[in-house]
């Protein structure tokens, strides 16, 4: 198949969160396959010409937009095969330091940015005459790819044959802007309805995708099924109740090349499930790392997150006051987000002298060493899309305690002491109470050696990767290709 995969960032070129981790192993994995598959992504200031070897392959390219047209220049990367990257390039809209805002706020004119993005797509398929069989988009930056298809693109030859995949990583980001913006799309007023793009008289980026998309995916089935509902589909709830025929969960694959505690190069030293000593030494170098306490018994709890509301740390944090009071354990934090949450986590550093070890922003070996150091990953979100870290944990033996929602439900089979069974603890509701149960539950196991070393040898035999995934992506795909026509999807409002 011909894939077009259309993204707002993509390791290793940029990266702000799990996205970009997915639009790099997804691509890649297809290509493995023998897909045709070609990634689009825009040229921010922050991605590096030289480093990256990108070659002009057609300039200018013309892009419809407002009462006119932009230009753009239209580069190709190497660097990801054997998915070829395309980047559109415009320095007014992408020549800045930031993808989405300036460090504080949302730039304002992220709506004119994003729809030039989604019709620069258009225009660089045709430039070089790639006539997908597939338009693959992610998140409400490129929403507008299957408004196009099903308007402005809907009789072009160029794109007959393509149907449209809309995935919502985290259905809390919509991209919501004012009525007017819909003035830079050249759409007309008649979709400026409920069925359309409005949303509370505004326009809605992300409703739009996954009304007019031929399918729409989540990225884990309980996400799928959580976003139907009131408390987690943020008002657009009675929109993925309406295309639920079309609505897939697709739990996202694990790149255990980067991944794995036996051939990880950013750990001092390696270990697997069979030979597990390892990751004794790596404790030990975490813990001087993080300026706690060195002592190789005592239980060594760690979270890798952004502090934010959606990851429930504000809850986690008061929750350990009493925990640690409770059990001895150790706590570790690498992250960033909510300046209260971090005064928080600042304040348990002190009340809790040689326990509590923080690092504030991201650092790619860091994360690899608290993966591995680790003895108990908690990650107590109030709505978790997928989640990629309790999977990492798994692996590296690093027990998870999860709430019980999205991916972290999917992925964590609760502890059964009676059968030995399970591979991690998980809790239901986000409550100070909750949580603390759940770690003194988990660190009971821990104390008990026979227990806590099954549970690890279970956790460790976890897999999911992108070739697994893969599979579910293709049968999808094979179910939209052929003339449109024949899909009950190709409509419009």
């Amino acid at each position: 198949m011909k894939i077009a995969f259309v993204a707002s960032e993509a390791y290793p070129f940029v990266k702000t969160g799990g996205l970009a981790d997915v639009s790099y192993s997804l691509p890649r994995e297809l290509a493995r396959r023998g897909h045709d598959v070609r990634l689009f992504l825009p040229r921010y200031y922050r991605i590096d010409k030289r480093n990256f070897r990108l070659a002009l392959v057609h300039a200018p390219l013309g892009v419809p937009l407002g009462f006119g047209e932009k230009w753009a220049a239209l580069y190709e990367s190497p660097h990801a095969h054997p998915v070829r990257t395309y980047f559109i390039e415009h320095d007014a809209y992408f020549g800045r330091d930031g993808l989405y805002d300036d460090g504080y706020s949302a730039y304002a004119d992220n709506p004119e940015r994003f729809t030039f993005f989604c019709r620069a797509v258009f225009q660089a398929m045709k430039a070089f005459e790639f006539r997908p069989d597939i338009i693959h988009c992610n998140d409400w930056q490129t929403g507008l790819v299957p408004v196009y298809r099903k308007t402005h693109y809907a009789s072009d030859p160029d794109f007959a044959g393509a149907a449209t995949v809309m995935t919502v990583h985290n259905v809390g980001y919509q991209g919501v802007f004012h009525k007017d913006n819909l003035f830079w799309t050249q759409l007309g007023w008649d979709l400026f309805t409920v069925d359309g793009l409005e949303y509370y008289d505004q326009i809605n980026f992300l409703k739009g995708g996954i009304l007019l998309a031929d399918a729409v995916t989540t990225v884990s089935r309980r996400y799928a099924q959580e976003i139907q509902s009131e408390e987690f589909g943020y008002n657009l709830a009675p929109e993925f109740r309406k295309i639920r025929e079309r609505l897939h969960g697709i739990t996202n694959g694990v790149d255990y090349e980067k991944w794995n505690p036996a051939t990880d190069p950013r750990i001092p030293k390696t270990y697997s499930a069979s030979s597990i000593a390892g990751k004794t030494e790596c404790k030990l170098h975490l813990q001087h790392r993080m300026g706690i306490t060195v002592d190789r018994g005592i239980p060594l709890m760690g979270i890798i997150s952004r502090l934010t509301y959606q990851k429930g740390t504000d809850v986690l944090a008061e929750s350990l006051f009493t925990a640690m009071r409770t059990d001895p354990f150790q706590f570790v934090v690498l992250g960033s987000g909510d300046e209260g949450t971090i005064q928080k986590f600042e304040h348990l550093r002190a009340t809790f002298p040689g326990r509590v070890g923080l690092f504030w922003g991201h650092d790619e070996d860091l994360a690899h060493l608290v993966e591995a150091g680790i003895d108990l990953f908690i990650m107590p979100s109030r709505y978790e899309p997928c989640g990629l870290n309790q999977m990492y944990s798994l692996k590296y033996g690093s027990v998870p305690i999860v709430r019980a929602t999205g991916g972290l439900d999917d992925t964590v089979v609760d502890w059964d002491e009676a059968h030995a069974t399970g591979t991690g603890f998980k809790f239901s509701e986000l409550t100070h109470e909750s949580v603390c149960a759940a770690i003194s539950r988990a660190i009971a196991v821990y104390w008990n050696a026979a227990a806590w070393k099954k549970l690890q040898q279970n956790a460790m035999k976890f897999s999911y990767s992108w070739g697994d995934a893969v599979i579910e992506y293709e049968r999808l795909y094979s179910s939209l290709a052929g003339p449109a026509k024949n899909r009950s999807a190709d409509r419009r409002p």
